[in-house]
């Protein structure tokens, strides 16, 4: 570990209650980050916890851009975020333009939005989905085909799930990180772990989705590693996921899918990153969403809250 850790998390810790921060961090972010943290979860848990919080003045968020926007939408304090160019690269692969242009191809057509991506392509969306209830936001719109995006795999998981028809709004939409995993991975771990239960997220690919005991998003990975009966785990998903898991759960094992599954963006944020914040809340640091945005932003994420709440996680039914 780094011997200038607990230093800056101290003075982190220090200035935090001075400025009366709310510091907020994704899953993905480095364990020193969430360890500083007064949440954890994925991107929605942590919008809708600025939101409702009302006993702070700032919200420092370590994420990446997308993430804080959606935080600035629903919340009324300033947010902060610590590296100001930590852009997704799955956010990036759908626009408002390209969300327009196929708009116009598909008249009348219901568009769904993954949270993954920038308030201004949310803005042209009809509802807003999370990779946990992607399902039953679809299902919820009682249509048989829906204009999707940007992640294509995401999109494979809703299409298996429902049989209603998608379509991609760009059919090239990945995340790069989840975009790794493999099934021969999955399979070379199931031999030397038989008894772990597999979890894959569902921007892996369909086959590695298949080859999975269940399918989940960050937070339901979360919900099953602490409520299951079974001591070992396999996740398909990012590292920083696998650390916190491990470090939460010290009596069960937390096996990661693929070592190499590190987001670049997420981790460009840091200890040294957050502290700098908090001692000069820097304006290129501060994340703000223009303000006709932000009533249509606010429609589709209200839209998706009205819908079903998703399962635990999705069984996978596997081929032997």
């Amino acid at each position: 570990m780094d011997s200038r850790i607990p230093e800056l998390q101290r003075r982190i810790l220090e200035l935090k209650k001075k400025r009366r921060a709310l510091i907020v961090a994704h899953n993905y972010q480095p364990l020193e980050i969430q360890q500083i943290a007064d949440f954890v979860g994925d991107s929605l848990q942590l919008a809708r916890k600025c939101a409702a919080d009302k006993r702070h003045d700032i919200i420092v968020f370590a994420g990446v851009r997308f993430m804080a926007e959606m935080a600035a939408v629903l919340s009324n304090m300033p947010v902060y975020i610590p590296a100001p160019d930590t852009l997704c690269p799955l956010a990036g692969y759908v626009t408002a333009s390209k969300i327009r242009i196929k708009k116009r191809k598909y008249p009348g057509m219901p568009v769904v939005v993954y949270v993954n991506t920038t308030a201004e392509a949310k803005s042209e969306c009809d509802v807003v989905c999370t990779s946990g209830n992607a399902v039953e936001v679809v299902q919820s719109l009682g249509v048989d085909t829906v204009l999707f995006g940007p992640d294509k795999n995401l999109a494979d998981h809703v299409r298996r799930a429902t049989g209603i028809r998608v379509i991609d709004i760009e059919p090239k939409g990945h995340c790069y990180v989840h975009q790794q995993f493999d099934v021969a991975q999955i399979q070379l771990l199931r031999e030397e772990h038989p008894d772990a239960v597999v979890i894959a997220h569902p921007e892996c690919p369909l086959e590695v989705q298949e080859a999975a005991d269940m399918v989940g998003s960050t937070g339901m990975m979360a919900k099953t590693v602490a409520e299951s009966p079974a001591k070992e785990f396999i996740l398909a998903t990012e590292i920083g996921m696998v650390e916190q898991l491990q470090a939460a759960h010290p009596d069960k094992v937390i096996i990661p899918a693929y070592n190499g599954a590190r987001c670049i963006q997420m981790k460009k944020n840091s200890l040294e990153k957050i502290l700098r914040v908090l001692e000069d809340l820097p304006q290129e640091n501060r994340v703000t969403v223009p303000d006709e945005l932000v009533p249509r932003v606010r429609l589709a994420l209200r839209r998706m809250s009205k819908a079903p709440s998703a399962a635990l996680s999705v069984p996978v039914p596997r081929s032997s």
